[in-house]
């Protein structure tokens, strides 16, 4: 009886020897063909045969793609729209190398990852990557970590502006068929940040992936992690989740209950770090958490996090205000029309603050 081995290394052979023959007529169609009706005839059969193998390939590829929740296909199109809104928004330009990328406050050059690198990494990670899409980090992110936190916030109003000058800047909808829901900016400073981000990147007041929210915090500085990475993007699977649930709200998927808003920092991290069905789990930086606003943003129309609307605000317990013991919290403010980037303290809880998770990859 043939195992799932054999059958698909025949599925193989058959797609190798289909793609043989693809190759004759091909060869026929430019060289052999007597006649330009011999020619077209091969040429034809060839983009036939051609069709037939891109469907078969696809088809084997998903076979062997461990990834059920998480389909190719779906993946592919994930990372080419980024890249697309990458290049839309100006966070990408062009290398030494010739590649897009970008410099980081290392003064280094790091490639945008190519699909190739990320599907590498993802089937590196299957046995924890497989059970976190079945419980919903199905949503790819790419973040260019290495830049200055500061130059993303900058590019972060910048798209808050085009969208309203646009007539494009709605509330963030709790199903996709909900009428749009204008909002109001203020035009002179679209997102509001607390002093201290300023530099917080480049001047060590910023740490990042704490163990803790204290003096022995275990977290390093951007630079420290660029030099011990060589990666200047970071790539997280995240839930398909703009609005964080407020209590009793938040769904239950294969084990595991989403994250609610209404407990302290602390208490998220330390579910983080010992709740077997958050295992693996990480929580997010600032940077990650700017890139998932604009991807939104750019996508839907729509901002994250509107704590007076169908969301809550979000802490990003992967960094934390080591000189003033704070962690960095974001959320949209009608109250002021603007996007926040602020701080809580991490014993403090709130109703409307939670927090989103996400998956390193």
């Amino acid at each position: 009886m043939f195992s799932e081995h054999d059958q698909l290394h025949q599925e193989y052979q058959a797609l190798a020897e289909r793609k043989q023959e693809f190759d004759l007529e091909l060869e026929k169609a430019k060289t052999k063909a007597e006649t330009p009706k011999e020619a077209q005839a091969a040429l034809q059969k060839a983009k036939e045969l051609q069709a037939e193998l891109e469907q078969k390939r696809d088809a084997l590829r998903e076979k062997l793609w461990p990834f059920e929740a998480l389909p190719q296909k779906e993946l592919q199109e994930q990372y080419e729209s980024q890249k697309e809104m990458f290049e839309k928004v100006g966070i990408l330009e062009k290398l030494s190398t010739g590649k897009l990328g970008i410099k980081a406050i290392d003064n280094q050059e790091y490639a945008f990852p190519s699909y190739q690198e990320i599907t590498k990494r993802i089937r590196e990670n299957k046995e924890t990557l497989k059970t976190k899409t079945e419980q919903g980090f199905n949503q790819l992110l790419i973040v260019p970590f290495g830049l200055k936190l500061d130059d993303l916030i900058e590019k972060y109003k910048q798209v808050i502006l085009k969208h309203y000058k646009e007539g494009k800047l709605f509330a963030t909808k709790e199903n996709t068929q909900d009428p749009d829901e204008p909002l109001e900016l203020n035009e002179n400073q679209p997102v509001w940040t607390w002093d201290k981000y300023q530099n917080a990147d480049t001047n060590e007041d910023l740490v990042y992936f704490p163990q803790e929210f204290s003096e022995n915090h275990q977290g390093k500085i951007k630079e420290q992690i660029l030099k011990q990475t060589n990666q200047g993007f970071n790539i997280l699977l995240l839930e398909d989740l703009p609005n964080i649930p407020r209590q009793g709200k938040g769904k239950e998927i294969k084990g595991r209950k989403q994250l609610e808003a209404g407990l302290t920092p602390n208490q998220y991290l330390e579910i983080l770090q010992t709740d077997p069905n958050h295992q693996n789990e990480t929580g997010m930086t600032p940077e990650e958490q700017i890139i998932c606003a604009i991807k939104h943003l750019e996508q839907t129309n729509q901002v994250i996090d509107d704590y007076s609307g169908k969301g809550s605000a979000s802490y990003q317990l992967g960094a934390y205000f080591t000189a003033d013991g704070y962690v960095p919290r974001a959320n949209w403010f009608r109250g002021i029309r603007q996007a926040i980037l602020a701080r809580n303290a991490p014993g403090h809880s709130y109703s409307g603050h939670g927090v989103r998770a996400g998956v390193r990859v």
